[in-house]
């Protein structure tokens, strides 16, 4: 048995409503010997109808409301659960940004070793597939909480092993300047925060899989993370901050 968890502590109730709705697809789940796993193809359709709820999504170039917001924190440890328990990976897409609930350890602070180590899946065009490249099946479990999500697999060891290394951050670059936007729906005096600041970056990792002692086979993940901005929605006729020149903003 090998089992991977991730943390997302602070996530809305929408969000960890759509974490569950996702994760019970693939509770019970078998994958034949030497089959390809699609994630896309298990998760099926996103929908209100499907019991999934509006959340933050990132899509062009920004975080905003969309209908199934979360389920990337699953496809990110079926990523985990795959590639720690050796099996090769066929197809995985990061995020555009680094996201703090993929870089959570289970107290809840930061462990910037984990970037690099997330898969998001946006159906049908994105999607996370690696390979059960032994004779035997492959069972899969998976147990949401509201903080967390534990991914189980059981199956018959071949004697695999992984090692396993990162670069962690690096060609680190700023984020840009702070973006206010006006939003008629909030009153006047009010602003809120819609998307938070993250530094840019670039990640390494590299895995050695081992079989009874002898290297099986090894690969490279290479990650790109754009700098991205803080966005402030404001009701109108709000008084804007104004930059801190002597912070060079």
């Amino acid at each position: 048995m090998h089992a991977e968890t991730s943390w997302y502590y602070g996530s809305s109730a929408e969000r960890i409503q759509n974490i569950k709705a996702a994760a019970s697809k693939f509770h019970g789940l078998l994958i034949p010997p030497y089959a390809t796993f699609s994630m896309a193809e298990a998760l099926g359709d996103i929908s209100l109808d499907n019991g999934y709820a509006e959340a933050m999504i990132i899509i062009g170039g920004q975080t905003i409301k969309g209908v199934g917001g979360g389920v990337c924190q699953v496809s990110t440890t079926l990523f985990r659960a795959a590639f720690f328990a050796g099996f090769p990976i066929v197809e995985r897409h990061p995020h555009a940004y680094r996201v703090a609930y993929y870089e959570l350890r289970a107290d809840g602070s930061v462990n910037t070793n984990f970037a690099g180590l997330d898969a998001t899946v946006f159906v049908p065009v994105v999607d996370f597939k690696f390979t059960n490249d032994t004779p035997y099946w492959l069972l899969m479990e998976t147990y949401p909480s509201q903080s967390s999500l534990t991914w189980k697999f059981y199956s018959t060891s071949d004697g695999r092993t992984v090692d396993w290394d990162t670069t962690g951050l690096k060609n680190i670059v700023e984020p840009p300047d702070p973006v206010y936007e006006e939003n008629p729906d909030l009153p006047k005096g009010t602003i809120k925060q819609v998307d938070w600041a993250v530094k840019g970056a670039d990640v390494t990792i590299t895995r050695t899989v081992y079989r009874d002692g002898k290297t099986y086979f090894s690969d490279t993940i290479r990650t790109h993370y754009l700098p991205w901005r803080a966005v402030f929605e404001y009701g109108p006729g709000t008084k804007i901050p104004k930059p801190d020149k002597d912070k060079g903003e």
